[in-house]
């Protein structure tokens, strides 16, 4: 069976929250840990990522990519199975609007502005900002209930057309521009 893959996107700091994603591999049973991979991107020489480099050296399947292109980042999310945003805060993270586009379900902490579009097990997963054990339920959620990875994704590309899409962004635009203007005429 092919290893389940898990990826996080963004400049490795703490407000990005990857510690706690570790934290959470790291309490992972060993058979959840033998049948995943986690995949780091992002700036990779800060101190934290340092730290998080040391705290997964033992650890198998777990690669810290540094800056990827745009290109290679979609790329990448082609092969992806579920994108994790642990984010102590972030107010609209483009990385998972990316991975929607790419019909990449999403789990995400309940302190990103994603999460106000997300149904929690319907659309993409939830959990409580900084809860590393919840964190690491959700990440064996998926791992037991791979099978349903692909229709969460699907349903997760709907956000995208609806929220994040060129179309979506174009309507709105449209929409506030009509609304102030009627609000300009006397």
């Amino acid at each position: 069976m092919c290893k389940i893959r898990f990826i996080t996107i963004g400049y490795i700091e703490w407000r990005k929250g990857q510690d706690l994603l570790v934290d959470a591999i790291k309490r992972l049973p060993s058979e959840m840990i033998d049948i995943t991979e986690f995949i780091f991107v992002g700036q990779n020489t800060s101190r934290l990522a340092g730290q998080l480099l040391e705290k997964t050296k033992d650890l198998p399947d777990i690669s810290v990519l540094g800056i990827l292109s745009r290109e290679n980042v979609h790329n990448l999310l082609d092969s992806i199975d579920v994108m994790i945003c642990p984010s102590r805060e972030d107010p609209m993270p483009t990385v998972c609007a990316e991975a929607m586009m790419h019909c990449v379900p999403c789990l995400v902490s309940d302190a990103i502005g994603t999460a106000e579009y997300i149904k929690d097990g319907y659309d993409g997963l939830i959990f409580h900002s900084e809860d590393v054990e919840e964190l690491k339920l959700k990440i064996m959620w998926c791992i037991e209930h791979r099978d349903m990875l692909k229709e969460i994704g699907q349903r997760s590309h709907m956000i995208f057309e609806k929220v994040f899409s060129q179309d979506a962004f174009e309507k709105n635009l449209i929409m506030y521009v009509e609304d102030m203007i009627g609000k300009a005429k006397p």
